[in-house]
């Protein structure tokens, strides 16, 4: 929760900015760097997927960070 749990800190205006899917993406990279790295996986093939929304993010994850 970059702005913390307050609901009311998370809904002022401008922070809505960050809600991307360019951030979401990035967001993704970043925490399966981490766990790869956690768990001592850095071999490991990731598999993205979902269905709307979520298919949309895992098909321009595939193209965005092909690594």
């Amino acid at each position: 929760m970059p702005f913390g749990w307050s609901n009311e800190e998370s809904l002022k205006k401008g922070n809505n900015q960050f809600l991307s899917a360019n951030n979401a993406l990035a967001d993704m990279s970043q925490l399966i760097k981490v766990v790869k790295e956690k768990y001592q996986a850095q071999d490991s093939p990731v598999i993205a997927f979902g269905g709307s929304y979520g298919g949309m993010l895992a098909s321009w994850m595939r193209i965005k960070y092909p690594d």
